[in-house]
């Protein structure tokens, strides 16, 4: 009967097939007909009719983001420059000039630089200040303006500054600065009621890629920018196009078709109420119908190939198909259970073969991951090691020594991983066992574990070292397996991590650093006394070689890292006492409290740096500081000492005057003024003599208005400093002043 069917169907196997073939290549055909006049014809009649709507919803996309960006960037002065605490640095070389000072110049470069990294059309900024005089080019050249030729020669585009405009965007054909390719110039004038009639100038250099990244400008793309006045202020194309843009009516709604010349071209039109500026986009209309044509060529290129390449796959998949149908799934249908032979059911069973490969190689994945938790589990809990000697029973091991190492940015999880396979092969045989995870972003823990053959640690360390890449490893205790094992040499590999901050070599070793005979005390009291006074008498050489023979002897001496880590914590606060002391606030000189930033040193060494560092920056605070209360104090003892010049002139009066102590100002007196305070007043009282004999007054009445207790010591005092009695000297001087009226 099977024979019967087989040669039935076996009669009929061709007639079958050639049906199945013709109908669907008559399928094929039918179809590609009816997409051809479809999508063909049909898209072909309203291509033209959709174009000007679909450009004009394109274009008015782009001239929006092209307008958003310009507003971005012609806000940026207003947001940078306004009179808020935030934009001291850019409103400061306004007040006082920077040039010569470079922590006010480097402070300023810095956010200009972060304001060029914010963005991304950004090519340069000008920053011209009037009232200093002061012009900052690029993102931190500053220039001293003398004269306005100096001014044109660092800031040109300044000459092309219309008249009583508050902005402006300068043409892009006339303005090539600061590049030798045009860039578009946005300049902002600020100004302020505090400033003296002096204003601030911003001048944004601006990439035209804000323009070309979203609007196509070519030889058939033309884009023009008009500002508020009509003057272009940007334009691609044409002089006759730019003519009749600037002068075409502003209220079209819509795209429009314009004619210049007998050139067809697409007009699309879009005002912004944001920036002021009117864009004008035109395409021209003949490279549209080119498109088209071209596309035309193209689709009926590619429909001819796709009626062919559709007949040979739908043939193929025809014969495809009856076999298929023929030959394996009709008899697959009839046994009704797997089949012992076939192609179909051996790629089934390769397949089912291959999904479970993958399922158990994710399940050796999954142990090596659950491990890892299981160990660090262990770790953190400071549990018993039962649970690992039950996962591990056949190999419990005797002994445990915890390494830690720093992962120095790198992945921990990636870190562990490559740990497990190299020491993979240790773990299956032998007498030791390697097992690795992680803690924390930055610590890869591995727990050496053997038997009675301690000998082995030595070889499994030297390798951990091999693989860490010059990684830093710290290496705790040896310690028996069983109770807290594994938590106990972590502990004291923890302990040893610790001792970092002293030293700085690769390997650190538990039992190597002595840590349990260190020394938890010292007396290094005198030391911290010398530097006191080393910073009392201003001394930062002293200063700095003190404090490094403290940080040698710490590292040196065998000291308990936390006597040592209190040892710096005590410099840091006898620095911040001293900054007390003298009136110096720690977050305006360094803008940090310097004792919370000394706790987050890495080692001794970065320390050291940052104590050293900070010694002559307060020393300079502290100059500063002193030069201007000098200057102050100097014209305000001047100011006293005139008005009372004919009166009995005490210390104690001044210092009165002045609200300091009697002892503080005859402290300060000779380093303010240049000489004691006894000599400083009678060079005074001389000079107001010299005045006042010149103006012909009595040597009596000289003497008793000065103050002087007798007319003879008066001029017992005057002939001491001038070489001649005040009568010579009025003569001497009354002739000299008649010879040259004579003369």
């Amino acid at each position: 009967m099977q024979r019967e069917n087989y040669g039935f169907m076996r009669k009929w196997k061709y007639p079958f097939l050639f049906g199945l073939l013709i109908v669907d290549i008559a399928s094929i055909v039918l179809l590609s007909v009816f997409n051809y006049r479809i999508f063909y014809i049909e898209s072909s009649r309203s291509y033209e009719e959709n174009f000007m709507q679909y450009e004009g919803n394109i274009t008015d996309m782009a001239l929006n983001n092209i307008d958003s960006q310009l507003a971005t960037y012609m806000e940026l002065p207003d947001y940078y420059f306004s009179a808020v605490s935030q934009n001291e640095v850019f409103l400061n070389p306004q007040i006082t000039n920077i040039v010569g000072n470079p922590e006010r110049v480097r402070d300023l470069s810095d956010i200009l630089f972060r304001i060029h990294s914010s963005y991304k059309y950004l090519y340069s900024m000008d920053i011209y200040y009037q009232g200093t005089g002061t012009a900052v080019t690029g993102f931190g050249n500053v220039h001293s303006i003398d004269d306005e030729s100096e001014l044109l020669e660092f800031c040109p585009w300044f000459s092309e500054l219309p008249e009583n405009a508050d902005s402006c965007l300068l043409p892009i054909g006339r303005n090539s600065y600061p590049t030798s390719e045009p860039v578009i110039t946005y300049v902002r004038k600020i100004s302020s009621a505090a400033w003296n009639c002096n204003d601030v100038y911003v001048a944004l250099h601006m990439l035209p890629e804000i323009i070309t990244d979203y609007l196509t400008v070519d030889e058939n793309h033309s884009l023009y920018i008009v500002d508020s006045t009509g003057r272009v202020v940007y334009g691609s194309g044409k002089d006759r196009e730019m003519n009749i843009v600037s002068s075409y009516p502003s209220d079209i709604e819509g795209p429009a078709k314009l004619e210049i010349e007998g050139e067809e071209l697409a007009y699309f039109y879009r005002p912004s109420y944001e920036t002021g500026l009117r864009y004008s986009y035109l395409v021209n209309y003949s490279f549209f119908g080119q498109l088209n044509s071209a596309q035309n060529r193209h689709l009926n290129v590619l429909f001819m190939f796709s009626i062919l390449l559709n007949i040979i796959v739908l043939s193929g998949l025809s014969v495809l198909n009856y076999f298929i149908y023929r030959l394996n799934i009709r008899m697959f249908s009839e046994k009704a259970g797997l089949p012992i032979s076939g192609n179909g059911i051996d790629g089934s069973l390769s397949s089912m073969t291959a999904q479970i490969k993958n399922l158990h190689s994710t399940a050796e994945s999954a142990k090596e991951l659950r491990t890892m938790n299981m160990i660090r589990s262990i770790i953190l809990s400071g549990e018993s090691d039962d649970d690992y000697l039950q996962f591990y029973s056949h190999f419990p091991g005797s002994y445990v020594q915890c390494c830690i190492v720093d992962a120095a940015g790198r992945k921990c999880d990636m870190m562990a991983a490559m740990y497990f396979e190299q020491f993979m092969a240790e773990n299956d045989e032998g007498h030791a066992r390697v097992l690795c995870t992680f803690i924390s972003p930055s610590s890869v823990i591995i727990l050496l574990i053997v038997d009675s053959d301690r000998h082995l640690l030595e070889e499994l360390k030297a390798k951990i070292v091999r693989l860490s890449g010059g990684c830093p490893v710290n290496f705790g205790k040896v310690v028996s397996l069983g109770g807290n094992g594994f938590s106990e040499s972590y502990q004291t590999a923890q302990e040893a991590d610790r001792y970092r901050f002293l030293y700085s070599g690769q390997i650190l070793s538990y039992d190597d650093l002595d840590i349990d005979g260190r020394k938890t005390y010292g007396n290094h009291s005198k030391q911290l006394e010398q530097l006191e006074r080393d910073m009392n008498s201003r001394q930062a050489e002293l200063f700095c070689e003190h404090i490094r023979m403290i940080a040698e002897d710490l590292r040196t001496g065998g000291y308990d890292i936390r006597y040592c880590l209190g040892v710096i914590s005590d410099i840091a606060v006898r620095v911040y006492s001293y900054m007390l002391r003298n009136q110096l606030d720690t977050w305006i000189v360094f803008g940090y409290d310097i004792r919370e930033v000394s706790k987050q040193s890495k080692s001794l060494d970065d320390f050291v740096t940052l104590m050293t560092s900070s010694i002559a920056t307060i020393y300079k605070s502290m100059k500063y500081r002193d030069e201007n209360i000098d200057s102050d104090i100097r014209q305000q003892i001047e100011m006293i000492i005139n008005d009372e010049i004919e009166n009995d002139i005490s210390l104690s009066m001044i210092a009165d005057k002045l609200g300091m102590k009697t002892y503080e100002l005859s402290r300060m007196f000779s380093r303010t003024m240049g000489k004691n305070y006894i000599d400083y007043i009678k060079d005074k009282k001389l000079m107001k003599a010299v005045e006042m004999l010149r103006a012909g007054e009595a040597v009596q009445d000289i003497a008793r208005r000065l103050g002087y207790r007798s007319p003879q010591y008066f001029i017992r005092i005057f002939k001491e400093n001038y070489g001649t009695t005040p009568y010579q000297y009025r003569k001497t001087v009354l002739d000299t002043d008649e010879n040259q009226e004579d003369s």
